[in-house]
């Protein structure tokens, strides 16, 4: 899962910095014009990058549903009604990792392009929506059931760690044209800025004395240490939460593990006592069993005499009372 995380992020990644060297103002290709040191570059190379990550999106919903079609359903048919190719080819078995990664995969793609072009917030919901019904369908009818399924509270903080990891580099590539590239003069929300950043700054010199009160008490040493306290006792709180939550679940199954030990051993008695044969039982299991059950049935004054006299007669059963 690791190495396909790895090959994936590696491809957007590199898809990503070909797009930023391309609009770059000293790189990219002729599209509308040229400046005046005869460089390359794009007059609105917003909209560039939105196209191309649009592009990208419907080429890998395209790829997405010619697969699914021919290595699913067309295989699926195949093997359900030719003789010769059931005895050689296994029905495919649902990849529960793969389709992380590619959700994973379309998420880094969306992430990317809703700076460039809001609208492909929509898009992006609408995909997933057909997606999910498309597999949904697929699964059901084209797919067998996964052999081994491990879904533990480990694997779930690896798949929420590679959702972290690409939202990262997300955020880096988008931070990157933010600061570095100046706005086109054409298009966009920003056209006659010096930097895409300059309305928010504006806007915190307009505010007055809130900016002054905000910035200058972000800057005092006993906010940022404040700060990094809280977050750190907040760290602290949810590793200690999850600490309690993998005590409680090993408790748990110790608790289920004596039950089936005690429930066996009674059962075994009950039987003795029907058949009048003694309890097949080894004498270690026997002892382990009733030394848990007078653990569990302890309690103050004479109920503790009387519950630990009936666990030793169910041990004894030949004891007289």
């Amino acid at each position: 899962m690791i190495r396909s995380f790895v090959m994936k992020l590696f491809s957007v990644c590199v898809f990503l910095y070909v797009l930023y060297q391309a609009t770059k103002p000293s790189g990219g290709r002729v599209e509308t014009g040229q400046n005046e040191n005869n460089t390359l570059y794009y007059k609105c190379w917003e909209n560039y990058i939105g196209a191309q990550l649009y592009q990208l999106c419907m080429i890998d919903f395209i790829v997405f549903c010619t697969s699914l079609f021919f290595s699913e359903v067309v295989r699926n048919l195949l093997i359900n009604n030719v003789k010769w190719i059931r005895a050689r080819v296994e029905q495919p078995e649902f990849n529960i990792p793969k389709e992380i990664l590619d959700l994973c995969y379309k998420q880094m793609i969306f992430w990317s392009a809703i700076f460039f072009s809001p609208l492909m917030s929509c898009v992006a919901v609408i995909e997933v929506i057909v997606i999910f019904y498309l597999r949904k369908l697929s699964a059901l009818r084209n797919v067998r059931p996964p052999q081994k399924v491990v879904l533990t509270s480990q694997s779930s903080s690896m798949v929420n760690a590679v959702f972290l990891v690409s939202l990262v580099f997300v955020f880096v590539f988008v931070g990157l044209v933010i600061f570095s590239f100046k706005p086109s003069a054409a298009c966009g929300p920003f056209r006659g800025k010096s930097s895409i950043h300059e309305p928010l700054g504006l806007a915190l010199e307009n505010s007055g004395g809130f900016k002054t009160y905000i910035l200058d008490n972000l800057k005092m040493t006993a906010v940022i240490i404040s700060i990094i306290v809280i977050v750190l006792l907040i760290i602290y709180y949810f590793k200690s939460l999850a600490a309690s939550r993998n005590l409680t679940i090993k408790l748990l199954r110790h608790q289920i593990k004596v039950e089936h030990v005690d429930k066996q051993f009674l059962i075994s008695f009950i039987k003795s006592q029907i058949t009048g044969k003694p309890v097949q039982s080894g004498k270690a299991e026997r002892d382990a069993t009733i030394s848990r059950m007078s653990e569990l049935s302890g309690g103050p004054g004479g109920n503790k005499k009387k519950k630990n006299m009936t666990i030793h007669r169910y041990a004894n059963p030949n004891m007289r009372t």
